[in-house]
């Protein structure tokens, strides 16, 4: 089980490089900035609170009451005498002095999470505690998600959102946001668990906002949809970036501009006009969340009755038995052209059991002209 820390500072760079450094080391590190409404709550989804000066801890304690995590002093310098007793008031665990290896780093933060564990009676009731949210917060998800199947003038959509554990990273929307126009998308966030799944809400905040501040130009080039999350991202510096395919349906002749974030499979165009065929909608495009700058190039297709755009998160090619990646994205093609929109066909071409949990979430968004 990977440790969760949340990392507190007063500079961005140096938050980040610490960021990348401990997801290297293999703990599930965010950003714990004060002026952010989440604040709490990344705290409290801590396993150990990182500070470099006592004066965050202080600051932190003052802003939600008490300290939730036992937090660690990663620091250039041993604090003075009274620093060092008003940090042990708010319950530090260690001081780690840099320069420091990898393996010192790593070794002393779990050490650290080793000394803090309550006894086994506790450790239990925490256990139950914990599910109890998760399956709050799985509850929560599910509702955030739309209806499946739905219907939108002669289009047909459905999705299917399988976690691999209680919480997901994936993330499914679709919504009118003109008279003759809606948005459909498939997005992955980045790792997995809790934090994955906050980025999650940000998502669904996001089509909310798009539906009452869209550009009539967004309607043609969805890059400019992609573009306004990107900034939202970077903006909220939460060390995670977001692959996704979007597209926006001109229901008055069938036309889907669509843009791609990075995400891959690539989304899929299957024909069902007078037989069955099928193939990948190839678009450039760097996740969302990474870079400062960011182009999309506009594109589109056209969608006959009976057509369907098919879109999977990366977590089906987990699932999938076939050997290799070639394979695995000829068996897509061959399954999206035989069973959309049946997600269920879809799932029996691939061989993947309903429910049955993998290494990643798997997701399946079908978007279908009916008629």
């Amino acid at each position: 089980m990977s440790v969760a820390i949340a990392v507190m500072g007063d500079d961005d760079g140096t938050t980040s490089s610490l960021i990348l450094r401990l997801g290297a080391l293999g703990f599930d590190a965010i950003p714990a900035r004060r002026e952010s409404r989440a604040f709490a709550k990344v705290l409290e989804a801590a396993d150990i609170i990182l500070c470099d000066r006592v004066e965050q801890a202080v600051r932190a304690t003052d802003a939600v009451g008490r300290l939730p995590a036992p937090y660690i002093l990663l620091a250039d310098a041993l604090p003075d005498a009274d620093s060092l007793l008003k940090a042990m008031r708010l319950g530090i665990i260690d001081v780690v002095t840099l320069p420091a290896s990898d393996e010192t780093v790593g070794r002393r933060l779990r050490a650290g999470i080793d000394r803090a564990k309550p006894t086994d009676l506790r450790i239990a009731g925490q256990l139950d505690s914990l599910e109890r949210d998760q399956r709050a917060g799985r509850y929560i998800q599910r509702r955030m998600l739309p209806p499946s199947p739905y219907a939108i003038d002669r289009y047909r959509l459905t999705h299917r959102v399988q976690p691999s554990m209680i919480l997901s990273g994936d993330f499914v929307d679709y919504f009118r946001i003109a008279d003759k126009h809606f948005v459909f998308y498939i997005a992955d966030v980045s790792g997995h668990g809790a934090s994955s799944a906050f980025v999650t809400v940000i998502l669904r905040n996001f089509s909310r906002r798009l539906r009452r501040e869209y550009r009539s130009k967004m309607l043609t080039a969805p890059g400019e949809m992609l573009g306004a999350l990107n900034r939202e991202l970077m903006e909220q510096n939460l060390g995670k970036h977001v692959t996704m395919f979007i597209g926006v349906v001109d229901v008055q002749h069938d036309t889907v501009y669509y843009a791609n974030a990075g995400h891959f499979p690539h989304a899929i165009h299957a024909g069902h006009d007078g037989g069955s065929h099928a193939t990948y909608i190839e678009a450039p495009g760097k996740p969302v969340g990474l870079f400062d700058e960011v182009q999309y190039e506009p594109a589109s297709i056209k969608l006959e009755p009976g057509d369907s755009v098919v879109a999977f998160s990366d977590g089906v090619l987990e699932l999938m038995h076939d050997d290799g990646l070639p394979a695995k994205e000829a068996r897509l093609v061959e399954c999206s052209a035989a069973a959309a929109p049946d997600i269920d066909g879809l799932w029996e071409g691939l061989g993947i059991a309903p429910e049955s949990p993998g290494p990643d979430d798997v997701t399946c968004l079908v978007v279908q002209r009916t008629s």
